[in-house]
């Protein structure tokens, strides 16, 4: 397994009782600490926005984020933090005030956008097509959940086309989330249409940061030039943010 200098995880539930994530700063810690015996070496945090629920504020997870990165140093954990959320589409999501109630990938015009399980092809493609005319770059969180898209990749080319980028689970490819998710995200890999390989991890016992599995398919089955792309390359752009 060839190591690699950088690898960016755009999607981690890390930052310490925001959400369903790390319960304590604890928690926390051995979940950084996962990452990086597992080669990661910069993780946007990204907590829940779900309209009508409690969300953290943007200023909160800024401010959580620093609060992980000096406790982060103290402890000798030598990893880069960026603020984030994993945003659930909502239909007034381009009538709020956008800066002052979500978190964009390290403040980029790059958004990580979920949306349910059971959605339509028709919803999500009209959502993207509502986000991406806010003049933002909408990521699609775990592509291998979703029905529509799990019973025809080519509806992912399709919403790849229009604009929107495509995050896979490390669950998915390694055959965690199941037959019919790593079957969709091995197509999606042959046919380099996905952007950037998420942890999505939640904790540090179940659904953690440990990619070394995911690492060793990917060495097996995939040429390095695509891996590197899609463990970091494109993912520059989202720790080097412009002006919303």
């Amino acid at each position: 397994m060839k190591k690699r200098n950088r690898i960016v995880d755009i999607h981690c539930h890390i930052l310490p009782e925001l959400d369903d994530g790390s319960g304590s700063m604890e928690e926390s810690m051995e979940m950084l600490r996962i990452a990086v015996r597992s080669g990661i070496t910069d993780i946007i945090a990204t907590p829940h926005y779900r309209a009508g629920m409690r969300n953290p504020s943007p200023d909160t997870i800024r401010k959580r984020v620093r609060e992980v990165r000096r406790e982060a140093v103290k402890r000798g954990v030598d990893v880069n933090l960026y603020p984030g959320n994993e945003v659930r589409f909502f239909s007034e999501l381009e009538d709020i005030p956008l800066s002052e109630k979500i978190c964009t990938l390290n403040d980029s015009p790059y958004i990580l956008i979920e949306f349910s399980p059971t959605d339509s092809y028709r919803l999500i493609r009209n959502a993207l097509d509502e986000v991406l005319g806010m003049e933002l770059v909408p990521v699609i969180a775990h592509v291998e959940r979703y029905g529509c898209l799990l019973e025809d990749w080519k509806n992912v080319e399709s919403l790849r086309t229009m604009g929107a980028q495509i995050q896979i689970n490390a669950s998915g490819v390694t055959g965690r989330a199941g037959i019919k998710a790593r079957k969709l995200t091995g197509i999606l890999l042959e046919r380099q249409l996905v952007d950037y390989i998420g942890t999505d991890a939640h904790g540090s016992r179940s659904r953690t940061p440990d990619i070394r599995k995911l690492l060793k398919l990917l060495g097996r089955k995939y040429e390095d030039p695509y891996i590197e792309k899609i463990l970091c390359g494109n993912a520059m752009k989202l720790l080097e943010p412009r002006e919303l």
